[in-house]
Parts: C-alpha cells; sequence; structure tokens
C-alpha cells in the first residue's frame, strides 16, 4: 500500500501534467491563429494588390485611350493652325499686293483727274471760244423767218439796231431743241456773226437801246455762252443788282466768265467768286464825281 505523500505527488504530478498540456495547446491555438490571420493578412494584401493592379490597368488604360485622343486631336489642331497660317500668310500676301496697287491706283487716279480737270477746262474754253461770234436772239415766233432765216435775222438786226447796213452773218438758225407746240415759247436763233467788232456792236446797240421789240413783243439778244459758262456769270447776279444802285460803277465780264467791277475812284479788279466780289463793293470806299469819298454802307 501506497504512502499518503507519494498520493499527493502523483497528483500533482498530473496536474501540472494537465496543466502543461493546456499550456501548450494554448500557444499552439495561438500560434494557429496567428497563422490564420497572417494568411488573411496575405490573402487581403493580394487581393488588394489585385485590385489596386487591376484598377492602375485600368487607368493606364483610360489614360492611354485619353492620350490617343489628345493626340489625334492636337494632330487635327496642327493641321487646322498650319492650314490657318497658310491662308493669313496668303491673306497678308494679297492685302500687301492690294495695297500696293491701291497706292499705285491712287497715285495714277490723281494724274487721270488732274489731266481730266485740264481737259475739261480745254474743252470749255474750245467751246466758249468757237461761240465768240456767236449771238442768241430770242422772242421771234416760229415761222417768221420762212426758208431763208440768215438773211431773215441779218435784216432784223439792221432795223432793230439801227445799223448802217446789213450785218455779215455766217449762219442763223434755230435751236436744235424739238419744234414747240402752240402755245409754248419760240425756240431762241442761234446767230453767227462774221466779225467779231460786228457782234460786239450789236450787242452795245442792244444795252443801249434796252427795251426792243420785234411786231409789239419783246425780243432779247444775248452772248451764245455755254451750259457752264452761263450758270458761272448767272452766278454773280445779286453783285450786278447790288452795282446798278452804285453811281458811276462800271462791270461787266471777261471771258470765260471773270466779272470785271471798276468803282469810282478804284481800279479794276476781277472776280471768279461772288461772294468775295460781294464783299468787295460792301467794303470799299468810293469816290463821286466831285471827289468826295463816299464810305461803303
Amino acid at each position: 500500500m501506497a504512502a499518503p505523500g507519494s498520493k499527493r505527488g502523483g497528483k500533482e504530478t498530473r496536474a501540472n501534467t494537465a496543466s502543461s498540456a493546456d499550456s501548450r495547446g494554448t500557444h499552439e491555438g495561438e500560434l494557429l491563429s496567428a497563422e490564420m490571420f497572417k494568411q488573411s493578412l496575405e490573402s487581403m494584401k493580394n487581393y488588394i494588390c489585385v485590385k489596386i493592379e487591376s484598377a492602375i490597368s485600368g487607368l493606364h488604360s483610360d489614360i492611354n485611350g485619353v492620350k490617343e485622343e489628345l493626340t489625334s486631336a492636337v494632330a487635327t489642331i496642327q493641321q487646322s493652325l498650319s492650314s490657318h497660317e497658310e491662308r493669313l500668310r496668303a491673306v497678308e500676301d494679297s492685302a500687301t499686293a492690294a495695297s500696293d496697287t491701291l497706292a499705285h491706283l491712287e497715285t495714277t487716279v490723281a494724274k487721270l483727274q488732274t489731266e481730266v480737270n485740264a481737259l475739261s477746262f480745254k474743252c470749255e474754253d474750245l467751246e466758249s471760244r468757237s461761240r465768240r461770234n456767236n449771238i442768241r436772239l430770242i422772242g421771234i415766233d416760229e415761222g417768221e423767218e420762212g426758208n431763208r432765216p440768215t438773211e431773215f435775222v441779218s435784216n432784223l438786226l439792221r432795223d432793230m439796231m439801227s445799223l448802217e447796213e446789213k450785218p455779215l452773218l455766217d449762219r442763223a438758225h434755230r435751236s436744235l431743241q424739238p419744234k414747240p407746240k402752240s402755245g409754248q415759247p419760240p425756240r431762241p436763233f442761234i446767230i453767227r456773226v462774221h466779225f467779231y467788232h460786228i457782234r460786239e456792236q450789236i450787242l452795245q446797240r442792244a444795252r443801249q437801246n434796252g427795251r426792243l421789240t420785234y411786231k409789239g413783243k419783246p425780243v432779247f439778244l444775248f452772248p451764245d455762252l455755254t451750259a457752264n459758262e452761263a450758270k458761272k456769270r448767272a452766278a454773280f447776279g445779286e453783285v450786278r443788282k447790288y452795282l446798278r444802285n452804285v453811281q458811276g460803277a462800271r462791270f461787266g465780264f471777261r471771258h470765260p466768265a471773270r466779272f470785271r467791277i471798276t468803282l469810282p475812284g478804284n481800279t479794276e479788279q476781277l472776280f471768279t467768286d461772288p461772294q468775295k466780289a460781294m464783299e468787295y463793293v460792301k467794303n470799299t470806299q468810293t469816290i463821286d464825281a466831285n471827289g468826295t469819298a463816299i464810305s461803303p454802307e
């Protein structure tokens, strides 16, 4: 029979063995849990890495796609810019050429304008000179001249002007207007006097006689002027009207439309501008027949 101490020792040994076994079990469980956790982490890591790589791959694909689109768009833009540059260059060249051409044309136009003005003046002067021996006779009824208008007008001028003999006329005819209807004013006569001094004598007699009549109707004699010259002379109408009230004033026209004014006590002045002529007349002091200075109005 075993001793009591031996029993207690056996119990303690079994208890220690059980405790040691439990301790080993716990440690092994902890190791197993750590291993499983490690495996879980590794699995999660791998999963996350796969996801990240997949996402990165997707981003690379998207970036490459965007890059390709941008490259294509940039290429298109560059091509468009190149095309615009070529067009702008062509436009600049065209604008430069047009500017040069315009400058040349402006010079040419200015030169031509000068030549046209000179030619217009020359034509006007030649036309005026071709009419220097002409007279216009206004107020003779249609048909009075019969079939011999030149002879009729020559006799008429001799009788109306009280000339010693009939003036020598190159020709006399109605103006080339359509024949007027009944009740309309008759066409004027265009008369070409052979000698210029006779033409001046006729016009002077007409001014001296004042009112001229034929068969009880008034007739008028005027120089045969070009339309432009007649317009320029008509512009001096107000000045002429004013001068008629200035005692001793002499005035008239010189070819082609230069207005001549001679005020008492002053020298002759020539004007082509009616306004300047009027200013001169109103601002110039005159002298009457007694030598007394007359201030302008």
